[in-house]
């Protein structure tokens, strides 16, 4: 094989938000997950030594460099299993003689667990899905999620090098579709590919997750989940892949929150009352079948997100029946429902953490902004950004401008705002999708 190194190229990918049926799908209950028009971005270029990669995450002050030499590629490839097309099949779990063979390549970042993921998560994909033929290149990720506060910034990450490494291997086809044209319904095979390698770089990162922040962050639109009250069997997963973009407002309270403890809370309270609180459950079930209805309208429109809005609302107070609300999400909704910004409800395990409204339709930008200072004075951070949309998607540098490209100005970008002025997906036409 070629050392030629490829030409530059970005990857980007969504985080995510739950919109329905929290708390419920511990319980057998069906459950939603949408895309956020907030991303994590991937850049990757050719390294000046094509002997080595290397590995930067400016916002967490992650900069590693490792010699492709230093890895046991004999000893690895042993363990990667291939099928009948001769592509890397992904394992059911973390293949235990790969992670031994990778431990002597971490040493150092004991001490920074978040360094240790991030640097695990990359090389293991890396050997699974490149070889010792190609040449170093140096990978910076940027992302605009906030980190640890159940939005899928690690999803979002491990799909982007799932989708670098993937197209570095040669495993993918380059995407072709523009953000402005209609998602395929069918399931794309290069989708699949990365989705399901972005689990075993989710499982480095989370030991055993769900499997839908990584699909979300893939697919896009949004992801109706339930899991399978046998242990054997799999969740069963539908990709709501045509829900156009939403208008939301995404408001964390800071709060920190032990899932958990959360989870535990219901679980106490539906063993004490389980006359009231498996109807509670069973409604929110149900709420979510409704929403799956709706967000699949084929001529989905205003009237469709009317309809989810009240039923935002009805989710949010059968979550406060499960006592798993808090001051500082409840302080989210009475602003929201003050202005009349929208409909509000707390997103994931509740006890702290974020709250989403679904904006009206007919709300200006000024009150928009009237609430987002309102919150902030109360210590919260707001973000605009809109639900469902597009998933994984490639810029590469043949068809985009150059400066996109710079290593230099990709590390240097001052915020969030800077980096989806210069690169998020309804500010560059030439992104791809599959």
């Amino acid at each position: 094989m070629s050392l030629k190194s490829p030409e530059p190229f970005i990857v980007s990918a969504p985080g995510k938000v739950i919109i329905f049926g929290e708390h419920s799908a511990v319980y057998g209950k069906p459950a939603i997950a949408a895309a956020l028009s907030l991303r994590c971005y991937l850049l990757v270029v050719p390294s000046p030594d094509p002997n080595n990669i290397r590995l930067q995450f400016p916002d967490i002050e992650l900069d590693h460099t490792w010699n492709k030499s230093s890895i046991p590629w004999n000893d690895i490839q042993n363990y990667v299993k291939f099928d009948a097309k001769d592509q890397p099949v992904p394992p059911p779990e973390l293949v235990p003689e790969i992670v031994d063979q990778l431990s002597g390549m971490l040493g150092g970042f004991e001490d920074n667990n978040i360094h240790h993921l991030a640097c695990f998560c990359f090389l293991y994909l890396y050997v699974c899905l490149c070889d010792e033929t190609r040449s170093g290149m140096t990978f910076i990720v940027r992302s605009t999620l906030p980190i640890g506060a159940g939005l899928g910034s690690s999803a979002s990450t491990a799909v982007c090098l799932s989708a670098a490494l993937s197209k570095l291997g040669g495993w993918i086809n380059d995407p072709h579709v523009h953000e402005n044209e209609a998602t395929p319904k069918q399931d794309i095979p290069d989708l699949e590919f990365i989705d399901r390698w972005s689990l075993i770089g989710e499982k480095c990162f989370h030991g055993n997750p769900s499997g839908i922040d990584n699909a979300v962050a893939t697919h896009g639109g949004a992801v109706m989940f339930q899991r399978s009250s046998v242990p054997e069997k799999p969740s069963v997963r539908t990709n709501i892949r045509t829900l156009p973009p939403v208008k939301l407002l995404l408001t964390n309270t800071k709060v920190p929150k032990s899932t958990a403890q959360l989870v535990g809370g219901v679980g106490k309270l539906n063993n004490k009352y389980p006359s009231l609180i498996t109807p509670v459950l069973d409604s929110m079930g149900s709420l979510v079948q409704e929403a799956y209805r709706v967000m699949t309208h084929p001529d989905f429109g205003s009237e469709e997100t009317a309809i989810l809005r009240e039923l935002v609302n009805i989710n949010h107070g059968l979550l406060v029946a499960l006592g798993v609300s808090h001051p500082s999400l409840e302080k989210v909704k009475m602003i929201g429902d003050e202005l009349k910004i929208g409909a509000t409800k707390l997103t994931g395990a509740g006890g702290g953490g974020c709250a989403i409204t679904l904006v009206n339709d007919d709300v200006e930008e000024t009150v928009i902004h009237q609430t987002m200072l309102e919150y902030e004075r109360q210590g919260y951070e707001s973000f605009e950004t809109s639900l469902g949309g597009k998933g994984v998607g490639m810029l590469l540098q043949s068809v985009a401008d150059d400066e996109k490209f710079s290593l230099e100005r990709f590390c240097n970008y001052a915020n969030r705002l800077e980096i989806e002025a210069a690169l998020a997906v309804e500010n560059v036409p030439e992104w791809k999708f599959w």
